[in-house]
């Protein structure tokens, strides 16, 4: 039970359980990774759409068991380009879950359409297909599912709404690269998928991000949409000579650079380990502090295996900043990460706390815990212990 006068605790003035913070997240990158850089770096193709870039969408593709990965500099223009190639009309409505980063949004803005918030699941955060059906009008084109710190969404359900109504499936897979759902890796259960290698993700080429579709036509249209609207892509694969491509669409500059693609061939190599040792990690949280009434755990999806992107626990929402504070404190970086749509100004008048009540209980109750792969035994022994001194003192 939680003592907030307690003298021992850090956050009152007693001493710290590490001087030294644990991060709540960290990159890891090893030598490997390093030599790639450099290799691609010696060859001196460095601009984009790179051999590099090409064997990494190849891989990508196999290791997904998708039939196009294109590879672009990040999830955001990844998600533009996944509404860009449809044309909907503007003002088409986009039902779009509350509780996201503005980007599964902003994907739909850029083309001019509308952003209905749809409520999420109080316990993980994931889109509450029970109320899905209610957002559809006679204007609804697509659905953006989302798959919250790396626990797939409900995709049976939300594609079997999405065929009931005609609907286009854009599966905001940023944070789940590796994670499966029944069985297949998420990237496969949608129309159109998208993920990100930003930093903060299981694996990272710095920024990046790529679109993953099993449709010809819409691959074939994004490679020239993500070219600036021209045919680079078959002018560089069929090795012409002729010195010149031609123009043939509108476009914007997506692609991304040769280096980052050969650190995304050597990050590919190694995720599934990285992946591991997140859920290792994760177990060890889970088995070390189930005893504590007061914390709850995200719910994953039934029939999902979670890639570990991010490790949340639920705690009173009352308390949230305080026991936040006080972890950081004892020396352990926890965090809040992001709050829903509707609670941040540019999106405001899209709904209420009243409309959106899962989102908002999610938001007020979560809170996370350090996670990566380069956390040592010692910095995760130090995490729970901050915890239990926190809970139980």
């Amino acid at each position: 039970m939680l003592n907030k006068s307690n003298p021992a605790l850090a956050i009152n003035g007693g001493t710290p359980l590490s001087e030294a913070p644990v991060l709540i997240h960290k990159p890891y990158l090893d030598e490997e990774d390093f030599a790639a850089v450099d290799r691609a770096m010696r060859s001196t193709f460095v601009s984009g759409d790179g051999p590099e870039c090409r064997r990494f969408e190849a891989m990508l593709a196999e290791y997904l068991g998708a039939r196009h990965v294109l590879f672009v500099n990040s999830a955001t223009a990844a998600l533009e380009l996944a509404f860009r190639v449809k044309d909907f009309p503007p003002g088409s409505e986009v039902i779009v879950p509350d509780f996201t980063y503005t980007s599964t949004a902003l994907g739909a803005l850029y083309n001019n359409l509308k952003i209905v918030l749809a409520d999420v699941y109080a316990d993980n955060g994931s889109i509450d297909v029970a109320k899905v059906e209610d957002y559809i009008t006679p204007g609804t084109v697509a659905i953006a599912p989302v798959d919250y710190a790396g626990i797939p969404a409900d995709m049976d359900s939300v594609n079997e709404i999405a065929r009931k109504h005609g609907l286009y499936v854009v599966h905001d897979t940023a944070q789940s690269l590796g994670s499966r759902y029944k069985g297949r890796r998420t990237g496969t259960l949608a129309d159109i998928s998208t993920f990100s290698f930003h930093g903060t993700k299981n694996m990272t080429t710095g920024e990046g991000g790529a679109v993953v579709t099993d449709d010809d036509a819409i691959a074939s249209r994004i490679r020239i949409l993500r070219e600036k609207g021209t045919d680079k892509h078959s002018f560089l694969t069929d090795n012409r000579t002729r010195g010149f491509y031609e123009y043939i669409d509108t476009g914007n500059s997506y692609v991304q650079s040769n280096i980052l693609g050969a650190l995304g061939v050597s990050q590919l190599m190694k995720v599934d380990r990285m992946n591991a040792k997140r859920r290792e990690i994760a177990m060890y949280y889970l088995n070390q502090l189930k005893g504590i009434g007061e914390i709850e755990f995200l719910r994953v999806t039934e029939g999902a295996e979670s890639n570990w992107h991010l490790f949340g626990m639920l705690v009173p929402p009352e308390e949230r900043y305080w026991i936040m504070d006080a972890l950081r404190a004892e020396g352990v970086m926890a965090n809040v990460h992001y709050s829903p749509l509707h609670l941040n100004r540019f999106y405001s008048d899209l709904a209420t706390d009243d409309a959106m009540p899962g989102s908002v209980m999610f938001f007020r109750r979560l809170l996370r815990l350090p996670l990566h792969p380069c956390l040592t035994a010692e910095e995760q022994d130090l995490v729970v212990r901050a915890v239990e001194k926190i809970f139980q003192s």
